[in-house]
């Protein structure tokens, strides 16, 4: 005899679900054991590598180690252009360039820059070419003077060179000038001088002090 009674059949159904619950429960663990199996073999097999690679690792850092110089705290301010080129015009209109292996700057409102292996190209009125170097220098940038020192150097296109151990070229009135031994050469002879005043881009040089010449016959120029 059945009985359709629903408070009987209830108990009934829910009999069933705790098996379904264990079966997936077992499938599951099924499943990370064999994740397991593989990924235990390949982490052991990275240990081994590593531990044969490490000590070659270890010989690489000691063959070519980190070289550099710590920075100091001043120097996080200071201002550093390798290769720099600084380009202006005099008080004619007439243009210059300076070039350098390197320049250093304190700070972004400091009127000096300090120039390494600087050299200064200038144009004549006539069209000639003119260019001092030397070992250091600092432009001023706000008056447009170069001091340089380190041995300097002037060298004129048609074949005149000057030599001094410092000078001070104004690119804006395009004039240089030193108080220190000069020695010149020229096509046409030698001078030594105690200085040296240089006007209009060496349109006009002068030695000052004691000076003495060496002229080269009738082709001289003065």
């Amino acid at each position: 005899m059945s009985n359709t009674d629903p408070t009987i059949a209830e108990p009934i159904a829910r009999r069933a679900r705790p098996r379904a619950r264990q079966t997936f429960a077992v499938a599951r663990a099924s499943r990370l054991v064999a994740a397991m199996k593989m990924l235990l073999p390949a982490i052991a097999l990275c240990l081994v590598a590593l531990v044969v690679i490490w000590p070659q690792l270890l010989q690489e850092a000691q063959k070519y180690p980190m070289r550099g110089k710590p920075i100091n705290a001043s120097d996080a301010d200071t201002l550093r252009v390798a290769n720099p080129r600084f380009i202006g015009v005099d008080e004619k209109d007439r243009p210059y360039e300076i070039i350098a292996a390197s320049a250093r700057q304190e700070s972004e409102s400091s009127d000096a820059v300090h120039l390494e292996q600087p050299q200064a190209d200038m144009i004549t009125d006539m069209g000639d070419w003119i260019t001092l170097t030397a070992g250091q220098g600092v432009w001023h940038k706000r008056d447009e003077v170069v001091d340089l020192a380190g041995g300097v150097s002037v060298f004129h296109e048609a074949g005149h060179q000057l030599v001094s151990d410092t000078a001070r070229i104004s690119l804006g009135a395009g004039t240089a000038e030193s108080d220190n031994a000069t020695s010149g050469q020229s096509p046409g002879g030698n001078v030594q001088g105690e200085g040296f005043r240089l006007y209009d881009r060496g349109a006009r040089i002068v030695f000052t002090g004691r000076a003495k010449a060496v002229l080269y016959g009738s082709g001289t120029s003065g």
